[in-house]
């Protein structure tokens, strides 16, 4: 309880003090007064930021529900062929950056230069676009295409452990299968949807890239790019506006959350696994499953093209290069970047501190499961709300917070990678325990109670007991913080230095200042390491645990 008190609270009471502390600047403590909230508050711009952010997050939320949904749906429930391609589109999407998605479909359909835009103009003609990549709609669009692989993977679940008789009574009855989907699927996935819903609204809130690399240029402002942009816009930044910014924000999202665990507890009800035969069966679409086939197709290209504008880009010298493609195809720019040092350096910190990330809220998380599940205490439930605390807080509002406290902090981590770890535990505290738990559900106490009985002490039962046999849910939960945890800007944003950059803030950088092609090369780079220390990791974890 320490430990997480320690990680969790100072930043949020920091950004909290902050907030009140008119004119708090590097070296200035400021004045106590409510005048920051009360600019906010009172300012035109409020109720246009307001607008954008909810349209933003409704929108994104709505077509990566849509996308995502269709492709579980399909997946899981139809005999549609190469439906199984889906996984390792969603794969692919969690080993790469957001920033080089999103650098992706800006080369594809940038209004002027994009090669998507470029291509339609040669075709027909015409000085038109296919897409204006900055504009609002195409935040929407690019937002919840970046949502379908979470969709995907929590609808999935939904969609394999319903129980095909209840869609076989409708089509006994009369039913037909388009019929059925609507009024028995949809209604018995309605908590999971919902649930859904609350949870990618939430994050699409929270959303950094997109905002900053298509909403900035487009002059439509979120709340995260509004924070980002009050800080480092000025030679002094104004904290307590920024921090005002952040606990207002904060406050919105408590109010999602909660109605996010209201929904989630309700989904209990709508229990469709039972001891009655139970058996997961497909729907046989006939001629149908072609254009299931199709739909998945689509789908899982919208995750590779922007990673295939990327990888072309990276292996030519430039842009409007005339004749063959093939005839000015060089590795020049991967020669730039692997013999550049601040470039290299950012990948050693990134990787280093995803490491160092992801063991550290394994570590904490496992601990924390096993008080939560087998502790015979009554703070069971407050160490799951203090492990759950940093989902209310945006990775730009928590890296405020987390520079405001260590800037005044006696302890020397600013300026160096450890307090870009700090601030990624504390953020990726919540996604390793709901890893850790369901983990520590499935172990029975009776062999715990049986180490116990062979004179076992407490730290020797968990450790030769419940850590071998948590080892897959703690390395599935290792895996998925450290992905995250490489390709993190939001957070990383604030807190990096010259001495201690990262590979997001490396590849912004790179682009602020038109390095297109070192962008391209790194960003392709980045996502083959990633991905295939991903691969390594998990088929060294098949080792461990439950064997046959």
């Amino acid at each position: 309880m320490v430990v997480l008190a320690l990680l969790v609270v100072p930043p949020v009471l920091a950004l909290m003090r902050t907030s009140v502390l008119v004119g708090s600047r590097p070296g200035f403590e400021g004045t106590l007064s409510l005048d920051s909230y009360r600019r906010i508050l009172s300012s035109r711009h409020l109720l246009e930021l307001i607008a954008t952010t909810f349209t933003f997050a409704a929108g994104s939320t709505l077509v990566g529900l849509v996308l995502g949904g269709v492709l579980a749906w399909c997946v899981e429930r139809t005999n549609a062929p190469l439906r199984t391609l889906a996984y390792p589109a969603v794969f692919v999407s969690f080993a790469v950056p957001a920033i080089v998605r999103v650098i992706g479909w800006i080369l594809l359909f940038g209004p002027q230069a994009g090669s998507a835009n470029e291509l339609f103009r040669q075709v027909t003609g015409t000085d038109g676009t296919v897409l204006d990549i900055f504009t609002l709609p195409a935040m929407i669009l690019v937002e919840g295409i970046f949502w379908i692989p979470l969709v995907f993977l929590m609808m999935s679940a939904t969609f394999r452990s319903m129980d095909p008789s209840l869609e076989e009574a409708a089509m006994t009855s009369g039913a037909g299968t388009w019929r059925t989907i609507r009024r028995v699927t949809a209604s018995v996935a309605l908590p999971s949807i919902l649930s859904m819903v609350l949870l990618t609204f939430i994050r699409a809130v929270q959303a950094f890239e997109v905002p900053l690399l298509l909403g900035v240029p487009a002059g439509a402002y979120t709340f995260t790019t509004e924070v980002y942009l009050d800080v480092t816009s000025g030679i002094m930044p104004d904290y307590s506006f920024s921090s005002a910014y952040g606990v207002l924000l904060v406050a919105f999202l408590v109010v999602g959350i909660a109605f996010y665990t209201r929904a989630t507890r309700r989904a209990s009800s709508f229990s469709t696994i039972t001891g009655k035969g139970f058996r997961p069966r497909l729907l046989d679409l006939g001629g149908g499953r072609w254009i299931a086939t199709a739909i998945v197709l689509a789908i899982v290209l919208l995750q590779f093209l922007p990673l295939l504008a990327i990888v072309s880009a990276s292996l030519l010298p430039g842009f409007g290069l005339k004749g063959a493609i093939w005839e000015h195809l060089t590795l020049d720019n991967y020669r730039t970047v692997l013999g550049d040092p601040p470039i290299i350096l950012g990948l050693e910190d990134s990787f280093s501190i995803g490491i160092l990330s992801a063991t550290g809220v394994m570590l904490i998380t496992a601990v924390v499961a096993w008080v939560i599940v087998r502790g015979k205490t009554r703070w069971g439930g407050l160490l799951d709300q203090l492990a759950s605390l940093p989902l209310v807080l945006p990775g730009i509002v928590l890296g405020i917070a987390v520079l405001v406290l260590y800037l005044r902090s006696p302890i020397p981590v600013y300026g160096t990678i450890w307090i870009l770890v700090i601030a990624y535990v504390t953020t990726y505290l919540p996604y390793g325990l709901r890893y850790a738990h369901p983990g520590m559900l499935q172990i029975h106490p009776e062999l715990e109670e049986s180490a116990e009985l062979s004179g076992a002490g407490w730290l020797t039962r968990f450790r030769r007991v419940v850590v071998p046999l948590l080892l897959p849910a703690l390395f599935a939960g290792w895996i998925f913080v450290f992905l995250i945890s490489v390709r993190e800007l939001s957070v990383a944003a604030l807190l990096y230095t010259p001495r201690s950059p990262v590979i997001a803030t490396t590849m912004l950088d790179l682009w602020t200042n038109g390095n297109t092609n070192q962008v391209t090369a790194f960003g392709t780079l980045v996502a083959l390491i990633s991905i295939t220390f991903a691969i390594a990791t998990y088929r060294v974890s098949r080792r461990f645990g439950l064997q046959a």
